[in-house]
C-alpha cells in the first residue's frame, strides 16, 4: 500500500524537462563523492547519464528498487528533492565531508604499525609514524615538533590514542593494544568506500522518512527519536544476538502496552525454559509463569509441582504464559512494530545488561534503556483521552493496551560509521557481519 501511495505521488507530480543547471551541479558533486564517474560530458544525454548511474548505486539494495530507481528517474521534481536533501541533510553533509577528507588521506601512502609496547618517553621512528597517523585522523592536534620530538612517545599520542579507541568503540586504555593497531592500520581508501555506502543508505530511504521518527542503529546499540534536524530522544539499547539477528526493518510504532504479559515463543520455551524446569522443578512458577488455555485466555493453571515432561504435553492445550510484574521479561513496557518476523521493543528487568559495551544479547527484540520516555514521548503526540489511559496504567498492575492514533515510523538499520554530534568520525565493528548495502 505504501508503495502504491509513493507511486501515484511521483505519477501525480512528474513534470517534463531538463535538469536544471543548480541540481546538475549538485548531482555531479554529489557523484563524486559516493564514487560515481562524473566524465567530461556536460550535454544533457551526459547529465542523464550521469543521473541514471548515481540512482542505479543509490538504490541497488532497497526494497522495490528497480520500481523506486525507475520513478525518481521519471519525475523532474522528486529528484530534485532528492538531491536537494543530499545537499541539505546535517548527516548526510557530515559523512560527505568526511568522504572529501578521507580522499585527501589517498594521496599519501599509508603506514602499517607493527605490535610493540611503548613506554613514556621511549624513542622510535616507529612513534613518528604512529604521531603521524593519529594526527592525520585527527586524534591528534597538528603541532609543529622537531624530527627529533616527534620519535618521542609522550602524554599527546597518550590522549589521542584514546581518542581513537574512543571513536572505535574500544575500551579507552590509552595503550596500543592489538586492535587498536589493526583499526590504524586501515587505508583510507577503506573509509572512503565505508562512507559512500553510508551516505547511498541514507539516501536510499529518503522517500520514507517523515518529519519525526524513530532510528535503530544495531550497530551503535542506540535509538534516536529524530526529526526537524533536531534529536529528540536518544537511549541505549540491546539488540538480537549474532545467533538471534535484529532484522533490518522499515515499519512503525502501533500500541504501547502497559505491565505487559509475555508469551514466550517455541524456541524458547522447548530450547530454553523447559530445559530449565527439568533442571529445577521451580524454575517456572518463580518467575511467575502459568498456563493459558488456548481457546479460554481467562482459564489459567498452575506449573506448582508440574514436570518438565507434564508441562511439554500441557502445550497441546495450554500456552506458556508469564503474568505482569517487575519479574516479567519485558518490564513495564512493550511498544509493537507490525512485521513478518515477531520483533517488538520492550523494557527489562536486566537493567545490569546495558553497562556492556557489546549489547548483542536478546532473542532478536530490542530492549529499551529508557521506555518510560519513550511512552512519554509516544503519548504526547496522543489526544487528551489516551493520555489519561497511559497516566492510569501506569498506577495500576493491569495490561492496559493503548493503540496509537499518529503512530510513529520506524527505521531499524546498522550503520557501522557516522559522524557525531561533535564532528568526530565514529566507526564501530560490524555486529553481525553484515554489508552496509543491507542497510534499510
Amino acid at each position: 500500500m505504501k508503495l502504491i501511495i509513493f507511486t501515484f505521488f511521483l505519477l501525480y507530480s512528474y513534470s517534463s524537462g531538463a535538469l536544471t543547471s543548480s541540481t546538475g551541479d549538485s548531482l555531479n558533486s554529489l557523484a563524486e563523492d559516493i564514487g560515481i564517474s562524473v566524465g567530461v560530458r556536460n550535454d544533457n544525454t551526459g547529465y542523464e547519464h550521469l543521473k541514471s548511474n548515481a540512482l542505479e548505486s543509490i538504490f541497488k539494495y532497497s526494497q522495490h528498487s528497480g520500481v523506486v530507481n525507475s520513478l525518481y528517474y521519471n519525475d523532474k521534481i522528486s529528484f530534485e528533492r532528492l538531491i536537494r536533501y543530499a545537499d541539505s541533510d546535517k548527516e548526510i553533509q557530515s559523512l560527505r565531508f568526511k568522504i572529501r577528507e578521507y580522499k585527501e588521506l589517498t594521496r599519501y601512502k599509508w603506514p602499517s604499525l607493527k605490535p610493540n609496547e611503548y613506554k613514556m618517553g621511549q624513542r622510535s621512528k616507529d612513534i613518528a609514524k604512529l604521531r603521524w597517523m593519529l594526527v592525520s585522523l585527527g586524534d591528534i592536534e597538528n603541532r609543529q615538533l622537531s624530527a627529533y620530538r616527534e620519535q618521542i612517545y609522550d602524554p599527546s599520542i597518550t590522549s589521542g590514542i584514546k581518542q581513537f579507541q574512543k571513536r572505535h568503540g574500544l575500551s579507552q586504555s590509552g595503550n596500543l593494544t592489538i586492535e587498536s593497531i589493526e583499526l590504524l592500520n586501515v587505508r583510507p581508501k577503506n573509509i572512503v568506500t565505508k562512507l559512500q555506502s553510508a551516505v547511498k543508505a541514507k539516501l536510499s530511504v529518503f522517500h520514507e522518512k517523515k518529519s519525526i521518527y524513530i532510528e535503530v542503529n544495531i550497530s551503535e546499540f542506540k535509538l534516536r527519536v529524530k526529526g526537524d534536524e533536531d534529536v529528540h530522544l536518544e537511549m541505549p539499547v540491546i539488540i538480537g544476538s549474532t545467533d538471534n539477528k535484529t532484522p533490518l526493518l522499515n515499519t512503525y510504532i502501533s500500541n504501547i502496552t502497559v505491565n505487559p504479559t509475555w508469551t514466550p515463543p517455541y524456541s524458547i520455551v522447548y530450547d530454553e525454559l523447559l530445559l530449565g524446569l527439568k533442571n529445577n522443578p521451580r524454575f517456572l512458577d518463580a518467575q511467575r509463569f502459568v498456563l493459558v488455555d488456548r481457546v479460554d485466555n481467562q482459564k489459567e493453571k498452575s506449573l506448582k509441582g508440574m514436570s518438565s515432561e507434564q508441562v511439554r504435553l500441557s502445550l497441546r492445550k495450554f500456552r506458556l504464559v508469564q503474568t505482569a510484574g517487575y519479574w516479567n521479561a519485558l518490564g513495564a513496557y512493550r511498544f509493537t512494530i507490525p512485521n513478518s518476523e515477531s520483533i517488538f521493543l520492550h523494557d527489562t528487568p536486566n537493567r545490569n545488561l546495558f553497562f556492556k559495551s557489546n549489547r548483542a544479547l536478546s532473542h532478536g527484540c530490542i530492549r529499551l534503556a529508557k521506555p518510560e520516555q519513550l511512552a512519554n514521548y509516544l503519548i504526547s503526540r496522543e489526544n487528551v483521552d489516551k493520555k489519561r489511559i497511559l497516566k492510569i496504567a501506569k498506577q495500576g498492575t493491569e495490561t492496559v493496551s493503548i493503540r496509537l492514533k499518529n503512530p510513529i515510523p520506524i527505521i531499524i538499520t546498522n550503520q557501522y560509521i557516522w559522524v557525531d554530534k561533535d564532528d568526530l568520525l565514529q566507526v564501530r565493528a560490524n555486529v553481525y557481519n553484515q554489508e552496509v548495502k543491507d542497510n534499510g
